[in-house]
């Protein structure tokens, strides 16, 4: 009986043994496959950058350009961007031998203001003092492209990998949210605009396969970027400089639910936060970096679209073939938005799309195509009061100011603060909004009482503040103090409202 017992006992050793080693052995290969995955997550080192032509040698292709383009203006003058844009020279990159030049177009409307999207391109070829400058209508156009060097082209006029599924569905993807944070508004720049036949411009940017669903956002300068949707860093890169031509900075989520990646392109330098690694879990709404012009960009925005499968192009980012997805905080065309521009009959309609935020009448008006996000805020700041205290009286004798410090925090920043008070049954604001905080997220500013009104007693106050992001917290730290006579001198201004 004993050896019987002891056997089992042994037994029951042996077992515990075995399951301890699996899950050791787990554990280890899910460490080696985070560990592959951040290896593969790095940026691949292109075999050689172009070199961005010399100033004299980028007038010589401009003026070479210009002349062409001129001369090309009869036979266009009825294309609709002809007459809705101008070309820029947005930059010219010269082979090693001197002999092929790439030139990248930019759009400036009529309103002098440069598209903020991927720009067109031409090449051009030297024959003898000169350059023979080549469309893609022109017949040498596609052995140009054969003999250049791939580090020489984005992405999009790259080949793809063998191998790489088309992004075919069954039905358009769901549950994406536009990247910012919800009640802050940005502007679309483009998205079917990518793909249209002008060669004269350089366009298309991209073609329909890789570009048929993807988005250029922007604004006036860098704008802070949160996730469409949940997802898990799939790689990431910001040591790129803003602005930078031959560099880009980027993000790749891979959606929670189902095999699809959210790719983020033309990041600012040193804007992702630092715990985004490989494999890290992203909440919808939560913050990922700011936009930028690094790389494939003519002025400061993000790329965005969302693929079934992606790989590295040549300039060392991430690329793939859009997936029809929506956006369900756009109420407009089942979730697609479009520029007034491109539902105004300069372009095909594509997707039934015929709406857009603003006057097809008058597409290039800079009131037109302001999307406004219903997308999380994944972080809203958190602060409190700590001065005036609960039960405080204050604006004690003549002294109408009232000394407020408030203690913030949030995972980027919170960058503005304001105290707000119940008045005549209203919150309203007392003093202007301040932006000031230390770098340990205290705010220290003095209200005016005299000039929020005549307030005499019992006040209801509060703090309301921003983060980087766009969140907007209210209401915090609640608390009713006492006004022994915010006017002691029975003058009083009237109340600041935002």
């Amino acid at each position: 009986m004993y050896r019987i017992l002891s056997m089992k006992k042994s037994e029951l050793i042996f077992t515990s043994l075995k399951k301890a080693a699996r899950a050791l052995i787990t554990a280890c290969l899910m460490a080696l496959i985070i560990l592959l995955s951040a290896a593969q997550a790095q940026t691949p080192t292109p075999e050689s950058q172009p070199m961005i032509a010399s100033e004299a040698e980028a007038d010589a292709l401009w003026q070479a350009y210009q002349a062409h383009y001129q001369q090309n203006l009869t036979g266009t003058s009825d294309n609709p961007l002809v007459t809705l844009f101008e070309p820029v020279l947005d930059t010219a990159f010269i082979s090693a031998d001197g002999k092929t030049a790439v030139l990248w177009l930019a759009l400036k409307d009529f309103n002098r203001r440069i598209l903020a999207t991927e720009p067109g391109i031409v090449f051009a070829l030297r024959q003898g003092d000169g350059w023979q400058i080549v469309l893609s209508s022109d017949k040498e156009w596609t052995e140009i492209q054969a003999s250049l060097s791939e580090s020489f082209l984005p992405a999009s006029f790259q080949s793809a990998p063998e191998n790489v599924p088309d992004n075919a569905l069954n039905a358009p993807l769901t549950g994406y949210y536009l990247p910012y944070v919800k009640g802050t508004a940005h502007r679309l720049e483009g998205s079917i605009l990518h793909f249209q036949y002008y060669p004269a411009l350089g366009y298309p940017s991209c073609d329909i396969n890789n570009c048929h669903y993807a988005y250029d956002f922007t604004d006036a300068g860098h704008f802070p970027m949160v996730a469409s949707k949940a997802g898990v860093v799939a790689a990431s890169y910001d040591g790129c400089f803003d602005g930078t031509t031959n560099c880009t900075n980027y993000i790749v989520l891979q959606d929670t639910v189902g095999s699809t990646y959210q790719i983020y392109l033309h990041l600012a330098h040193n804007t992702i936060p630092d715990y985004l690694t490989p494999g890290t879990f992203v909440d919808r709404g939560k913050y990922i970096g700011d936009t930028d012009d690094t790389g494939y960009s003519t002025s400061e925005h993000v790329h965005f679209m969302v693929v079934n499968s992606w790989w590295w192009g040549n300039g060392g980012y991430p690329w793939g073939y859009s997936a029809d997805m929506r956006f369900a905080d756009v109420t407009l065309n089942g979730g697609i938005p479009r520029t007034c521009l491109e539902v105004s009959g300069v372009f095909p309609f594509y997707d039934g799309a015929y709406n857009c935020n603003g006057d097809k009448q008058n597409p290039t008006s800079p009131l037109n195509d302001w999307f406004v996000s219903g997308n999380l805020g994944a972080s809203p700041p958190t602060g409190s009061l700590t001065r005036p205290a609960a039960g405080a009286t204050v604006a004690v004798g003549a002294n109408s100011l009232m000394d407020v410090t408030a203690q913030t925090s949030d995972d980027v920043r919170v960058v503005k603060a304001v105290l707000i008070a119940k008045v005549n049954g209203k919150w309203r604001e007392l003093a202007p909004r301040v932006t000031n905080p230390t770098a340990g997220g205290i705010f220290d500013w003095d209200v005016n009482l005299c000039k929020a009104g005549d307030l005499n007693g019992p006040v209801d106050v509060a703090i309301k503040l921003w983060d980087y992001e766009g969140n907007v917290a209210e209401l915090l730290s609640l608390r009713t103090i006492n006004v022994d006579d915010a006017c002691p001198y029975g003058v009083s201004f009237p109340l600041i409202m935002k």
